[in-house]
């Protein structure tokens, strides 16, 4: 059970709570922690975070080195199987599609790259 997070700060509910998640909703959510830091950056731990902001549009293996880079950065999450990565530009910035397996479930969620 995690905090529920919203563009950076505790969410809150109807009533201006914040509430918990848990599950497949937590994993999500932690991915998409991972997949947002920098990959050393994180003076506590340096190994945490993803280098996803090597990648370049311009790189003709864009699709299987953002698979690679994302499968690197979930690593830790033990329970994650990354199935599927599918980078796209959305008002030229690059934006990864990521589709995860947890639990039995399937999730997908999008990645900005920065």
């Amino acid at each position: 059970m995690d905090t529920a997070l919203c563009n950076g700060d505790f969410a809150q509910n109807e009533t201006g709570k914040i509430y918990t998640i848990s599950g497949m909703e937590e994993t999500v959510q932690r991915c998409k922690i991972l997949l947002g830091i920098k990959k050393g950056s994180f003076c506590y731990n340096r190994n945490l975070g993803s280098n996803l902001d090597s990648l370049s549009t311009e790189d003709e293996y864009l699709s299987g080195n953002a698979l690679l880079l994302v499968r690197e950065a979930l690593l830790p999450l033990k329970q994650v199987e990354v199935t599927n990565v599918i980078p796209f530009t959305r008002n030229g910035t690059l934006i990864l599609a990521v589709t995860v397996l947890a639990y039995g479930e399937t999730a997908e969620f999008e990645v900005t790259v920065h």
